[in-house]
Formats: structure tokens, sequence, C-alpha cells
């Protein structure tokens, strides 16, 4: 009896040992530069794993106050078998953070002595140093297929920029929240690099609101494959703050590396009025149709979602889900998209 239970007790262990299996860090110095590296939980040297180069690496990994705690969720998704076993390196910013990330030239960022921005320096040292050391060090995908480079806010734009102008070294580029409004929307006129089979990810919420959603217009334009390859979400009523990061950001690991395909299981469609930051009386009025899917992944689906108004004599709906009301009739809509429909009443008083 004893010996039954002490082997029921052993198994038990081993499968709970193995159901939260966690991974590790490295922490390592290249040129000065303090760098965490994510090793996964399963890490063997006679396999090869993408990696995903993260902007910001002070922020990924350590105490869950003080950073998003990454490696918690990455262990997660790895042990319930939605992630391919992956790693990611995290570089940390510096005090030209802000020089460092953003590609444009403008007067409050200071530039290299010879006239270069520091992003271009920066993206150099990611990929001649950075991506060197790690290929040399680990054991990697060493083509674009499996790099990946993830950003915040600056770092977002700087992953974007990374991903359309060095196309040889990365596959896919997240940016949460991108700080696309820089130079005048100068991101924007970048899709024109765009190479097919990239992947991107952007995303922004809504109390940090800026009027992103034509790059998923313009990537469409240029040929890419709208939710395949290309992933928008808007989430309502989050901010420009890493806590509300922490609750979306496994969603792009998902799109770059996720062990299962993502199947659409829902729709839901939020309505939105969303106050102007230079100007509150103004408010950005729209339908946000958004899929869910079996794996977790939850996307906006902006453009091709088709919306139909029952009643036009209260207002209108417009290709990207801008809506107006034209008095104080409630609109009726109904929101489809593939086998998905849903009716929705936005009423005059939530926007009056």
């Amino acid at each position: 009896m004893k010996l039954r239970y002490a082997l029921l007790i052993l198994c038990l262990s081993v499968f709970f040992a193995e159901a939260c299996a966690q991974g590790k860090i490295d922490a390592v110095k290249i040129k000065g530069t303090s760098v965490d590296i994510y090793l996964p939980p399963s890490y063997d040297s006679s396999s090869e794993y993408p990696v995903v180069y993260f902007n910001d690496g002070q922020m990924l990994f350590g105490h869950p106050t003080l950073t998003i705690a990454l490696q918690d969720i990455l262990d997660s998704l790895i042990n319930k078998e939605l992630l391919d076993e992956i790693i990611v390196v995290g570089v940390f910013a510096d005090q030209l953070r802000a020089e460092k990330y953003v590609p444009y030239q403008n007067d409050q960022f200071e530039r290299l002595p010879n006239g270069d921005s520091y992003a271009s320096h920066y993206a150099n040292f990611l990929i001649d140093d950075v991506v060197a050391y790690v290929d040399e060090n680990y054991s990697t995908i060493q083509k674009s297929d499996g790099r990946a480079v993830f950003g915040f806010s600056f770092g977002g734009l700087n992953a974007l920029w990374m991903l359309l102008n060095r196309p040889e070294t990365f596959s896919m580029a997240a940016g949460i929240s991108a700080s696309m409004w820089v130079e005048d929307f100068a991101m924007f006129d970048e899709v024109e690099k765009y190479k097919p089979n990239q992947k991107i990810w952007f995303d922004i919420g809504t109390s940090e609101w800026n009027y992103y959603v034509p790059f998923q217009k313009h990537l469409k334009a240029q040929g890419a494959e709208i939710n395949n390859k290309i992933y928008y979400y808007e989430v309502k009523d989050a901010a420009h703050t890493w806590e509300d990061v922490r609750q979306r950001v496994h969603m792009p690991f998902l799109v770059f590396a996720g062990k299962k395909s993502h199947i659409p299981s829902k729709m839901t469609v939020e309505i939105e009025v969303i106050p102007s930051k230079s100007n509150p009386q103004n408010k950005f009025t729209r339908l946000n149709p958004i899929i869910s899917c079996k794996d977790g992944l939850r996307y906006s689906l902006a453009y091709e979602a088709n919306y139909e108004v029952l009643n036009p004599s209260a207002g209108e709906v417009h290709e990207d889900g801008r809506f107006e009301l034209y008095g104080n009739e409630n609109l009726e809509v109904e929101v489809s998209y593939l086998s998905f429909s849903k009716k929705v009443k936005i009423r005059s008083k939530l926007v009056n």
C-alpha cells in the first residue's frame, strides 16, 4: 500500500513538473548593452529555435509588478501547447531610447555626428552584434523565417521599420501600441517596401487613440493577406501602459510561432465613442468587430467586415467601421464576416 502511494506521489510530481516546466533567463552584455535571453523549458542545443528580438528588454523579465513578466506568459503558452518553444532576446534601452528607436528626421532627437540617425546605428548593432551573438551562442534558426522583432511605443515603431527595411533578417514585426504618429504617420509610406509572406501585428488601445486603422488598408494594397499575415487589434479602454500591454502581448507570439491554427470561434462588436485627446468635445465613433480564435488570438476586422445599415435614415457606417448618426434616431447595423453575423443598435444618447 505504501509503495503504491509513493508511486502515485512520484507520478503526480513528474506530471506537475512537466505541466509547469519553466524556461530560464541568461543575462549577458553585448558591446556594453544589457541583454536578457529567454530559453524555453526544453531547450536543447541539438534543436533549432525561432527567435524574437524585443526592444525595451528591461521591461520584459523579472518582478511581475515592475515588468510584464513575459517569462510566465511564455512558459504558460508553451506548457499549454499553444506556442512552439522559442528564444526571446530582450535588448535593453538606454538614455538615447527615442533617438535609437525613431527612424525619421526630427529636430527633437539628436543625430550622430555624421548626420545619420541613431536608429540606423541601432539597426546595425541589433543585426551585426546581437543577432550574430545569439546565432553563435545558441541553437537558432539562422534565416529570416526564424526571426521576428517586437516592440512597444517607439520600440514598436522601430520594430515595424526594421522589418520593412531589413527583410533579409526578419520575417515578422509586432508594433504594440506603436508610435506611428511620428513625422505625420511616415510609417504609412513604408508599406511600399512590404514583402509577400511578411507577418505584421499592430494594435492600439482606445484610451491612447490614434487613427492607425488605415495602416491595414495600405498593407492590403501591397498584396498583404489581412487576418492571415496581417493582424490589427483595437482594444477598448486600453491605455499606453505596460500593464495593459501585459494583457495582450501573448497574441503576436501566437502569430509568429503558434502551434495551432487561428480558427475563429466567435465575433463580438464593440461600440466605441472615443474622446479626442486635444479636444474631448470631439469624438471618434466606431464599430469595432473583434474575432476571437480557439487558440486565444483576437483581432479587429475594421475594413474586412461588412456593415449593413438597416435604417439608413438614422445614419451611416463607413468601410472601416466609423459611424455617423444624423439625429436622435438609434442606428441599427448588421455586421458580418465569414459565417458570423451580429445585429447591433447604436443608441443616439451614447453619442450625443
